[in-house]
């Protein structure tokens, strides 16, 4: 179990902690987007909501790092974890900020499958984080953060059928690009959920 010195460390965790309930909010609007395209503006709109109030608590989490003495675990794996979920929720963000001008009428299954991988890795970090202040679960943490290599994995899968359906379907220049750029950001994504879940193992390895 990590150790407690101050009353200032159970605040990384609820930092954490809130930080996640952000990104499966943003994540959940994210994949509503997908699956409802006349109401992208409004997901998109709640999306920059969750993102800003994200980047509040990275800020806070920096600010707390910055006074507190002892930490409860390596201050540098306290930045990276916070600055990779902030990445996570920039990601999702720039994403959805396109949709509005897209104005996509339909979109291929394959970034439906997509955006609902991109749901399910975001749950399995919180879930991963939701444990991360006690290592007594450290065999549940690690099999979420296994469990969103295994979405990454089938996630690539998904692109290459997508991309190349795109490749010999699509003849509108204009919604081949779009359609491209999607499935680029949204595996983007996942990509990073995969990276944030390696530090969380990382983490996880050294103090259990």
């Amino acid at each position: 179990m990590f150790k407690r010195f101050v009353p200032e460390q159970e605040g990384f965790f609820k930092l954490f902690q809130e930080t996640t309930d952000c990104l499966v909010d943003a994540a959940d609007n994210f994949y509503l987007m997908f699956h409802n395209l006349p109401a992208v503006q409004k997901h998109a709109d709640l999306i920059s909501h969750y993102e800003e109030q994200a980047d509040l608590l990275t800020h806070n989490t920096f600010n707390l790092l910055h006074k507190t003495f002892i930490t409860p675990f390596d201050r540098h794996d306290i930045h990276n974890l916070a600055s990779g979920l902030d990445d996570i929720l920039d990601l999702i963000n720039r994403c959805a900020q396109r949709f509005p001008f897209y104005e996509f009428s339909s979109l291929p299954q394959e970034l439906m499958t997509l955006s609902e991988l991109t749901l399910q890795a975001c749950k399995y970090i919180k879930q991963a984080i939701y444990l991360l202040h006690s290592l007594q679960k450290s065999d549940n943490i690690i099999t979420y953060c296994n469990n969103i290599d295994k979405l990454e994995s089938e996630a690539h899968k998904v692109v290459i059928v997508g991309e190349k359906k795109l490749f010999l379907d699509e003849n509108d220049f204009k919604s081949f690009i779009k359609l491209k750029e999607t499935y680029a950001k949204t595996k983007l994504v996942i990509n990073r959920c995969q990276d944030v879940a390696n530090m969380i193992k990382g983490i996880v390895l050294e103090y259990s």
